[in-house]
């Protein structure tokens, strides 16, 4: 598996979803608490190291394979890395605001973009088409 696909599938793993709701929520706490340092650093380094370690020494051909897999290969491109990323400031900022409504959109952000797939339907490109037996070509 090359680091493209690492990158993509390390997301659905658990314990990389649990590191980044964890540091989402705390990052928002201490910003709340107007501690910034501490807030930021707990936002950011340990969904990073997280995926850095992950990346590096785990294979994820278990979460290739399953649905989920095979949804975020389809949905979760680029766009969806930077949209999760905006909803992650909004909520920070709403923590230095104190804004809950803030707080609330930005997660509302993250939580569509993940379901984005649910509500919109993307079409297969041809090739893809073709390659799973479901394109004009046939035989």
């Amino acid at each position: 598996m090359n680091i493209i696909d690492k990158t993509l599938y390390h997301q659905i793993h658990p314990f990389k979803i649990f590191t980044d709701v964890i540091a989402a929520f705390l990052g928002v706490y201490f910003l709340w608490q107007r501690q910034i340092v501490v807030g930021l650093v707990i936002a950011f380094i340990p969904p990073l190291a997280i995926s850095f370690f992950m990346i590096r020494l785990m294979d994820f051909e278990k979460e290739k394979q399953s649905k989920l897999g095979k949804y975020v290969k389809r949905y979760m491109g680029r766009g969806a890395d930077t949209a999760r990323s905006l909803g992650l400031l909004v909520m920070l900022a709403g923590g230095w605001f104190q804004y809950l409504w803030l707080i609330a959109a930005g997660f509302l952000v993250i939580i569509g973009v993940w379901a984005n797939g649910l509500v919109y339907k993307r079409h297969m490109p041809a090739t893809e088409e073709k390659r799973r037996g479901k394109g004009r070509g046939r035989r």
